[in-house]
């Protein structure tokens, strides 16, 4: 697998033959997709999100301040250590910068900002490629959108694709989506890693 940053697309190549081309949503200029290699070790369907603290404060905190009911709607929970509590149960207008004890996570479903599927190659810069609910950014010509992971337009075709060459037979895209409409959280890992660039 290669994905090309600078032109928005994700090459799947086997034996050294062009096999398919996709479309992806990269980093922004300020959180840019980073360039390095690795292997593709497991794919994750029906994802948790962990959104990451700098994520939580900027653009979560703000919600959480206004609303929320909303948040804990679009599946956010949050935790401290091993403790869950009620988004609403919160004050959320005492915590800021600085002052951010909880981990927010968003559970599986059909708003989680990870969507049905992310391929995990896992890495120091904690990039991946994932799925997506926001599918009308594919639509634009230049698609730096995301905090630095990697969109994938068509991602049930992809991981069908990755846990046949990966060397996990029986996997089709009528069995992904029986799976996906579980909403349980599913890890399947690969016989075979698949390199990434």
């Amino acid at each position: 697998l290669i994905v090309n940053i600078a032109g928005f697309e994700l090459r799947r190549f086997a034996k050294g033959k062009l096999e398919e081309r996709m479309n992806v949503v990269v980093g922004r200029p300020y959180n840019k997709t980073p360039v390095f290699s690795d292997a593709v070790r497991y794919l994750e369907f029906n994802p948790y999100w962990n959104v990451p603290t700098g994520i939580a404060i900027k653009e979560e905190l703000p919600k959480l301040k206004s609303n929320p009911a909303a948040r804990a709607a679009a599946g956010f929970e949050a935790g401290r250590g091993s403790t869950g509590y009620p988004l609403p149960s919160i004050n959320w207008s005492q915590y800021g910068p600085g002052n951010f004890p909880f981990q927010l996570r968003q559970r599986p479903g059909p708003n989680n900002a990870l969507g049905r599927v992310k391929f995990m190659f896992p890495n120091q810069f904690d990039v991946y490629l994932h799925d997506t609910p926001a599918r009308s950014l594919f639509d634009k010509a230049e698609r730096a959108f995301s905090h630095g992971c990697i969109r994938l337009s068509r991602p049930l075709d992809l991981a069908v694709q990755v846990l046949a060459v990966g060397g996990v037979p029986g996997w089709d895209l009528k069995r992904i989506n029986a799976l996906v409409a579980t909403h349980q959280r599913t890890v399947v890992n690969l016989a075979e890693p698949i390199p990434i660039h």
